[in-house]
């Protein structure tokens, strides 16, 4: 997939695509979030299952632990992904709406809980 900077750029564009179908979603009435978030990473958790089913299946632990670690590599790169598109989503809302961090947290915490 290229260098460490390619492919966290890569996810952060995932992170985005996520973002703006999990919005759609609630925007439209609400359904399963997996629904919304899922396409942006279906190919790559793909990937990282069949090579871990493929070492299982063949019982070549190297090829499942391989696999295995393709998985937790796309848990972590989503997870920092996510952080790192929505500390400039918070930083664009603070420098916008003139608020504190906390304050405009609050506010976001508060729609969560209503939508939950």
């Amino acid at each position: 997939m290229g260098t460490y900077d390619d492919k966290s750029r890569d996810y952060d564009r995932r992170a985005g695509q996520a973002l703006v179908a999990f919005y759609n979603l609630a925007k439209a009435g609400g359904g399963h979030s997996g629904e919304a978030v899922e396409p942006a990473y279906r190919d790559l958790l793909n990937a990282a299952e069949s090579t871990f089913r493929a070492g299982v299946e063949a019982g070549d632990l190297e090829g499942a632990k391989a696999g295995w670690n393709e998985l937790v590599d796309v848990v972590a790169h989503i997870a920092h992904s996510n952080a790192r598109v929505g500390t400039v989503l918070l930083a664009t809302a603070v420098n916008h709406l003139e608020e504190s961090p906390e304050e405009v947290i609050s506010k976001v915490m508060v729609e969560v809980e209503k939508n939950s």
